[in-house]
């Protein structure tokens, strides 16, 4: 594709261009932005961030949620809390975005390659099941589309094997299986607010959920300069955590989206 096509100029005069996707914005999330500009400083630093975090666990369903930079970022994290290193092996479906492989490869790790279902563009158990060796160590599911993976089937392998389940869960807010948020089955998922996606804000930004509190925990760290969720220095860490103002815009996007697909096979 060529990048001086008009889908890719920020300011499009032709009145005919249609944009292939836009954040929701109304005056509502503007007021969210204005008092995290005026009081977000100091203890109210993290006011928006704090609030979104505990409603966004409850609304997916999740025991934790951590507000993240991105959702790349959010899958980095939770790769790395599950101790994914040099050496090991982590199965993806073989038709997703970049992100979704590349901190499998900043880790150090293998991504393997699998082929997707013909119905749904996501990954086959099957096929992963045939690709696991002794060290495999993860499978990483991308929910594409709308489309949830065959998540049953998945944690059935994930438990015969004695490997970890982790979703990539960007474009799946709001989506069921079974009456389960995606994002919520396996040891960690990762969920993107990109402008383009189903609930965004109006830059970047991404939440990891998990109902492990080590998971949760040691990405905390990770993402918050070394301090653990109290807020003591345990470690080594680094920043990509989500903005207050951002997390203002997305503590009312959450108000206004309720879940929205369901997927029963």
């Amino acid at each position: 594709m060529n990048i001086s096509t008009p889908y890719f100029k920020e300011n499009n005069n032709d009145e005919n261009y249609i944009p292939l996707a836009k954040p929701s914005i109304t005056k509502k999330e503007i007021a969210y932005v204005n008092e995290a500009m005026i009081s977000g400083w100091g203890e109210n630093k993290s006011k928006f961030i704090e609030k979104f975090e505990i409603s966004f666990a409850k609304k997916t369903g999740a025991k934790f949620a951590l507000a993240t930079s991105s959702c790349t970022g959010a899958l980095h994290l939770g790769l790395e809390s599950l101790g994914i290193k040099k050496g090991d092996e982590v199965i993806v479906p073989e038709s997703t975005w970049i992100a979704s492989v590349a901190p499998i490869v900043h880790l150090g790790a293998k991504p393997v390659f699998v082929d997707i279902l013909r119905d749904s563009w996501c990954i086959d158990p099957k096929l992963v099941e045939a690709a696991i060796t002794p060290k495999t160590r993860a499978i990483l599911c991308v929910h594409l589309y709308g489309n949830l993976c065959e998540l049953n089937e998945l944690i059935k392998i994930c438990q015969k094997f004695n490997i970890s389940l982790i979703e990539d869960s960007a474009e799946a807010f709001g989506s069921k299986y079974f009456n389960k948020h995606a994002g919520t089955f396996g040891i960690a998922g990762a969920i993107s607010f990109y402008p383009a996606k189903v609930m965004g804000c109006f830059g970047d930004g991404g939440a990891l959920v998990t109902n492990n509190y080590n998971i949760f925990n040691r990405s905390h760290q990770l993402h918050d300069q070394g301090r653990d969720v109290n807020g003591d220095l345990k470690s080594w860490g680094r920043n990509s955590r989500l903005d207050n103002i951002q997390a203002a815009i997305l503590s009312y996007q959450l108000q206004k989206y309720p879940a929205v697909i369901q997927r029963r096979r």
